[in-house]
């Protein structure tokens, strides 16, 4: 039996984070929480939507803290019900 090992396709590192998120359809706000971060992406829990559709750019908005909050476009790379792995349009400025 061979077992077929999965390659990594992540360019940038992701660090774990629990950040407010807001995603924009059109007019409509679809609130989550960003698991994960990285400099191109970010993986963001949902409430179970079929709203977001893969391919899609949205904008999104971020509070990493009270002084701190930043907006990006992201295309929905996969999505499940509750679950959505963006790629940002532009490189997030990540520090530590």
């Amino acid at each position: 039996m061979v077992i077929a090992s999965v390659t990594e396709r992540r360019s940038h590192p992701r660090t774990e984070v629990s950040w407010p998120v807001r995603m924009w359809i059109d007019d409509d706000m679809l609130i989550g929480r960003a698991i994960d971060i990285s400099e191109q992406g970010l993986c963001v829990i949902t409430a179970p939507t079929d709203a977001l559709k893969r391919g899609v750019c949205y904008r999104i908005d971020v509070v990493v803290d009270a002084q701190n909050q930043f907006s990006c476009q992201g295309e929905v790379r996969h999505v499940t019900s509750s679950l959505v792995g963006l790629r940002t349009v532009e490189r997030l400025k990540l520090t530590d």
